[in-house]
């Protein structure tokens, strides 16, 4: 009763997308490769009628529609705001085509992995840590699947793969953000210790509600970015040269 991994897909239609377009074909190879290496206990939710390829003993099915989500509440306010002329006039030509400055459909959804981390202690609440992990690309080296986790490794806190440092950083204003091409925090994956899931949960909506009276939307990385800023005791930050690599380079054991 270790660690709970949640992960979610949700048909934004990236397939039609003029720039960085991915079929759902795509997402589903790389999440068969999950499904068939992943040891722990996976929650897996699902739109209505889609079919799992087959059942493993470690894996929970559920309907994506059961989860109260930032998707479904905050998706007509966000489209509102990317569509209009002053968000895109601090967006530069640079980051015109980014999805998180194209599609509001894009940035909510990633925004609402929280929402599914909180469902998931709902339906297994005696986990010690509950974990985010993507869907699709993150999973398509198989070494960057959680294995064997040293949890030595762990502090009860929320744990980020980060790529620039934060030590003794100032705030990058939330604006600035959507004009940089700097990461932070990387938001394929996530653990949060189970005393922290609904604060963060918390934390992360009333953020949420503040980019939006700000005129403005992001993605879930710059997000968090501003969340950390706010409460930096929550958090643990494990610095990797790569995407997706905490497990692979930090967590897993040999």
């Amino acid at each position: 009763m270790e660690i709970i991994f949640t992960t979610a897909f949700k048909d934004i239609h990236r397939s039609k997308w003029n720039h960085y377009q991915r079929t759902n074909a795509d997402y589903y190879n790389d999440f068969y490769k999950l499904a068939e290496n992943i040891r722990y206990k996976l929650i897996v939710y699902l739109e209505t009628g889609v079919k799992p390829m087959k059942q493993f003993d470690n894996i929970v099915f559920v309907e994506i529609n059961e989860v109260d989500t930032f998707y479904d509440k905050y998706l007509e306010r966000d489209k509102e705001i990317i569509e209009s002329e002053s968000y895109k006039d601090k967006i530069p030509m640079h980051r015109k085509f980014n999805p998180e400055h194209v599609y509001a459909e894009y940035n909510l959804i990633n925004n609402s992995k929280i929402n599914f981390v909180k469902h998931t202690k709902r339906l297994f609440p005696n986990y010690e840590y509950y974990a985010w992990i993507d869907f699709g690309t993150f999973n398509r080296n198989i070494e960057n699947i959680p294995k064997n986790i040293n949890f030595e490794l762990l502090v009860p806190k929320i744990t980020y793969n980060c790529f620039t440092c934060l030590y003794n950083a100032t705030r990058p204003d939330p604006i600035d953000m959507l004009a940089s091409n700097v990461i932070y925090f990387q938001g394929s994956t996530f653990i949060v210790h189970n005393e922290y899931v609904n604060l963060f949960h918390d934390l992360w909506e009333k953020k949420l509600v503040e980019f939006q009276e700000k005129n403005i939307t992001d993605d879930d990385q710059n997000v968090v970015l501003q969340i950390y800023f706010d409460n930096p005791t929550l958090f643990n930050k494990v610095y990797t040269n790569d995407w997706y690599t905490l497990y692979k380079d930090t967590l897993n054991k040999g």
